[in-house]
């Protein structure tokens, strides 16, 4: 795939091939592709189910420091920290590393496994 093309450019055409010139595993591929579609979208959702939790837990922590309810402008600007701090976190370098180096042991166990 080269610069500037998506992955919906590709899937199309894989499935504009004809029989006489389909590659080999066009079938497979395009099962894959679809099965992938699926999984990031469920990976997204956990995400920012996941990131629903990080707001969560700092909307819990300043109201057990005050008395009176959090107001809307108040929950919106201390979510937007909390989440902004929590990407700016992962986001470092050592954060990063430490992400690719354990998929890679990841992707080693599920090799060995298989």
């Amino acid at each position: 795939m080269g610069p500037g093309q998506d992955m919906g450019q590709f899937k199309m055409v894989i499935e504009g091939m004809t029989e006489g010139n389909k590659m080999p595993g066009a079938d497979e591929f395009n099962k894959l592709m679809k099965q992938s579609k699926d999984q990031l979208g469920s990976l997204r959702n956990e995400l920012q189910n996941l990131m629903i939790r990080f707001g969560m837990r700092s909307l819990t922590l300043y109201q057990a420091a005050r008395k009176e309810p959090l107001r809307l402008n108040e929950m919106d600007s201390i979510i937007k920290y909390e989440l902004t701090s929590a990407i700016r976190d992962f986001s470092e370098p050592a954060n990063i590393e430490d992400i690719i180096n354990k998929t890679k042991i990841e992707w080693e166990k599920r090799k060995i496994s298989t």
